[in-house]
């Protein structure tokens, strides 16, 4: 006896659309935040592909108070804010910018004088020695 699969009507969300950099691609409802970024690759490839998942995020556009506000959306309330999406809803995806580490270390003192610029300047230098191991210091003064 064979049995048939009656196929299902679509859910009034199916399907959302994702806008990266001016552009606009449907995509499948993801059902998690993982499959989110997969479809944001897979829809934005020449964009997307290389950049570290965790540099990827999301967000809606809302009226909150009579004005258009950007709401990011978390890994755990993933599932939720989908469910209550209305069809072709436009998602944003944002690439975090990549941290670069470069130059001295910011001043977290404002320094007016000379005098004061001396001594933040000598307090993150034995800051940074507190950090190097004694024996690396030892064999760059001898």
């Amino acid at each position: 006896m064979r049995t048939s699969v009656k196929r299902q009507s679509l859910a009034p969300t199916d399907v959302i659309t994702y806008r990266f950099n001016d552009q606009m691609m449907y995509v499948p409802i993801a059902e998690n935040f993982d499959q989110a970024v997969t479809f944001a690759r897979s829809a934005f490839k020449g964009d997307l592909t290389g950049i570290d998942k965790s540099r990827i995020s999301f967000s809606l556009n809302v009226i909150a108070n009579g004005k258009q506000s950007s709401v990011g959306i978390t890994r755990g309330a993933w599932s939720a804010v989908m469910s209550h999406l209305a069809r072709y809803e436009i998602v944003d995806v944002h690439v975090k910018p990549e941290l670069e580490v470069s130059g001295p270390p910011p001043s977290y003192r404002s320094c007016s004088s000379a005098e004061g610029a001396e001594h933040s300047s000598s307090y993150l230098s034995s800051a940074l020695h507190r950090l190097i191991p004694k024996r690396l210091l030892q064999r760059t003064a001898g």
